[in-house]
């Protein structure tokens, strides 16, 4: 888990475990209370991963509903896994309606069988899971954390979520995940595409980055869509260029080249010596990717990483020859 791209900013407890999204109660059904509720997720997400933690007890379903198999089948799976820490998970940070999620026919069910007091909008602000990663196997929480740990995260319930400090981030930092698929991981890439769309992409970037995606497999894509993804990437990548420029960190993630020794005394920018590249191009389409799966890297670096890549049949040695 230390090696994920971003930190594990806080946990999820819940009797059912997230599967393609994390749902959160708001204080009533109005849209000024889903607003709130939004917002307070997203500060406390902070950008980061959030840890899922099933709780001990199973909530008791609506009269009428004690002996409904769905019921009785997350009941027994549940016992399985109470009181262990299960996976990761990244949320897009902006939820969508449950009933959207959902459909109508189940959200109606899952709030006759939950809904408490006729309030018909529990979890009805559900943020979509774009990257998930199984804990292997899933860990009891008391035999990761210390005992205070332990209980200031979930000795007493919570409607949000339950933001860790540097010491509990460092408790969990040894826990082995491992990546699953995230079937909503196309609500992130198609609402970004739709903000790549509206945005003045540097020319240069996007040359480079469609001659990465030359490694992209993209089966079953339409060509309509594939030059979506291409501009969407171009654009994540943009960013990482600024990111990378306000931090002062402008050298080859590949071989340590620091334009700065070259320039010194000239008109030409450090920027212009160093190429963005897609490290992932071959994940495209296929799982959520981030400014993490981009890097800079001097051109020849980057020519040999392409001429290197060519040589290669199998998939995954392709992959590791596109990394600095």
């Amino acid at each position: 888990m230390k090696d994920l791209r971003a930190p594990v900013t806080a946990a999820k407890a819940d009797w059912l475990p997230g599967t393609n999204w994390i749902g959160f109660t708001p204080s009533d059904g109005s849209v000024k209370a889903r607003e709130r509720c939004r917002a307070t997720i997203n500060r406390q997400i902070n950008n980061g991963y959030v840890i899922e933690y099933v709780t001990q007890k199973f909530d008791t379903p609506n009269p009428g509903f004690e002996s409904d198999p769905l019921y009785l089948n997350e009941k027994a799976a549940h016992s399985k896994i109470a009181g262990k820490f299960l996976a990761i998970h990244r949320l897009r940070s902006s939820p969508r309606p449950l009933r959207e999620i959902l459909g109508d026919t189940e959200f109606e069910q899952l709030q006759d069988m939950w809904a408490e007091g006729g309030k018909r909008y529990r979890w009805s602000v559900a943020f979509p899971i774009i990257e998930s990663f199984a804990i292997l196997p899933p860990r009891p929480a008391k035999e990761v954390l210390s005992k205070d740990a332990a209980i200031r995260l979930f000795a007493h319930p919570s409607g949000t979520l339950r933001p860790l400090n540097d010491d509990e981030r460092a408790q969990i930092a040894t826990l082995e995940i491992e990546p699953r698929i995230a079937s909503n991981a196309w609500i992130g890439v198609d609402d970004e595409i739709a903000m790549a769309d509206r945005s003045d992409i540097n020319p240069q970037t996007q040359r480079l980055i469609n001659a990465d995606f030359a490694f992209a497999a993209l089966e079953g894509v339409t060509e309509e869509k594939k030059a979506m993804l291409r501009k969407r990437a171009a654009w994540i990548a943009d960013k990482f260029v600024r990111a990378r420029i306000r931090a002062g960190r402008l050298i080859c993630d590949s071989c340590g080249f620091d334009p700065s020794r070259k320039i010194a005394g000239t008109k030409v920018t450090a920027r212009s010596l160093l190429d963005v590249h897609h490290i992932n191009p071959l994940d495209e389409g296929v799982r959520y990717t981030s400014e993490a799966d981009f890097c800079l890297v001097c051109p020849s670096c980057h020519r040999f990483m392409h001429r290197l890549a060519t040589t290669l049949s199998d998939p995954n040695e392709k992959a590791k020859a596109l990394r600095p």
